[in-house]
């Protein structure tokens, strides 16, 4: 399967990136010993360099093609982590890890629009697809935090950033191997920007609230957990590896099973797994021990491995039907409304943390959760359309 390719590269890149996500806020104080201002810099940078890397993303994946600008993303950050190994002071260290997050944009979306590429138009496939496609990312999120954990233990910062660029480094002869034929209509419409469909806009609504509701397991999770529950740092680590575990086990086998169902079911699976998704929140604190925190970890991450596929699928359709010309544009929009959608979650957590009780506070990301992804009609509306 041509998919499988894309599929390896996201478990080498991923493995090595993550080791790094994992360890940033550490290595912030401990190695480039940034001041609290500096931090919040660093972070609020975050915000626009989501819109300007996905905006470029989007264009140079419609000018180049997917297989070129994964390349191009591969080899630049290997070179910036690379460089990061050398340039080691506080500012020096920001304008890396920054520039590293701002061509995973590049990353994200080329290999998302090329997965669907590869794929034939209809929902089946692409299910499969973008199911084996979340799953090496899921399998790097397992590999990473405990390569990361070891090397940051006995090597250091540092060293973490020269396993990132080896990783990319390796993943790009792999890159080559992609054979994606590109659609030359896109070659004479070099836009930077889209005037989006609708139905692009109901997709990047869809896409903006799922991440908003599903980023929770790395912020609201842990500080419940650590300052309510008083669970060590050691076992919420355990906790966050096995959602990673969970999903990267049975991604593809529940994508595949998904593949196979009729449109009613699979309009039902939706909805299901919308409910258990936002309804995972309140498993936390009715139970408020370790039940309840494992309960939280395995409902989240069924909810998550039913709707990821099921939301790129449907990305990928609109954008290949409503804007062909600028797929790879209408492809970014989409991933660009994840990122600020965990970026916003995040901030929005910490609010609710500081203005209500946690029981509150989880009890609206459900409501939020329920509403936002039954409610938008985009998901019904194009696979009736187009299955």
């Amino acid at each position: 399967m041509k998919d499988k390719i894309i599929f390896s590269i996201n478990i080498i890149r991923f493995s090595s990136l993550t080791a790094i996500w994992t360890y940033t806020g550490i290595a912030l104080y401990d190695f480039y010993h940034l001041s609290t201002l500096l931090v919040i810099i660093f972070y609020s940078l975050g915000y626009p360099i989501l819109v300007i890397s996905y905006i470029l993303a989007g264009h140079l994946t419609d000018s180049i093609g997917e297989r070129n600008t994964i390349i191009i993303s591969l080899f630049l950050t290997s070179l910036v982590l690379f460089l990061g190994f050398f340039l080691t002071s506080g500012v020096e260290g920001i304008i890396i890890l920054s520039i590293q997050a701002f061509l995973n944009s590049l990353y994200v979306t080329s290999s998302s629009t090329a997965t669907g590429t590869l794929s034939s138009r209809s929902v089946k496939d692409l299910l499969l697809s973008f199911s084996r496609f979340r799953a090496g990312i899921n399998l790097g999120w397992v590999i990473g935090p405990i390569l990361g954990g070891l090397v940051y233990y006995y090597v250091g910062w540092k060293y973490i950033l020269l396993l990132g660029s080896l990783g990319n480094l390796i993943s790009i002869p792999i890159a080559y191997k992609l054979n994606i034929k590109r659609n030359t209509n896109n070659v004479s419409h070099r836009k930077y920007f889209i005037m989006p469909s609708k139905y692009l806009m109901e997709i990047i609504v869809v896409q903006l609230i799922f991440a908003f509701v599903g980023s929770q397991v790395l912020f609201g999770f842990t500080v419940y957990s650590t300052n309510i529950l008083k669970i060590s740092s050691i076992l919420i680590g355990y906790f966050i590896s096995l959602n990673s575990v969970i999903t990267a086990l049975f991604q593809e086998p529940v994508g595949r099973y998904m593949a196979k169902l009729n449109l009613n079911f699979l309009k039902c699976l939706y909805i299901l797994g919308s409910f258990v998704f936002s309804m995972s929140y309140l498993s936390i604190f009715y139970p408020g021990n370790i039940v309840g925190l494992t309960m939280f970890i395995i409902f989240i991450s069924l909810g998550e491995i039913i709707l990821n596929p099921i939301i790129l699928s449907v990305s990928y359709i609109i954008s290949f039907k409503y804007h062909s010309k600028e797929i790879g544009m209408a492809m970014g929009s989409t991933r660009m409304a994840e990122g600020l959608g965990r970026a916003f979650s995040t901030s929005f957590t910490a609010y609710l943390f500081s203005t209500h009780d946690y029981e509150i506070s989880f009890t609206l990301l459900s409501l939020v959760g329920v509403i936002g992804l039954i409610t938008n009609r985009v998901i019904y509306n194009s696979l009736e359309n187009l299955i």
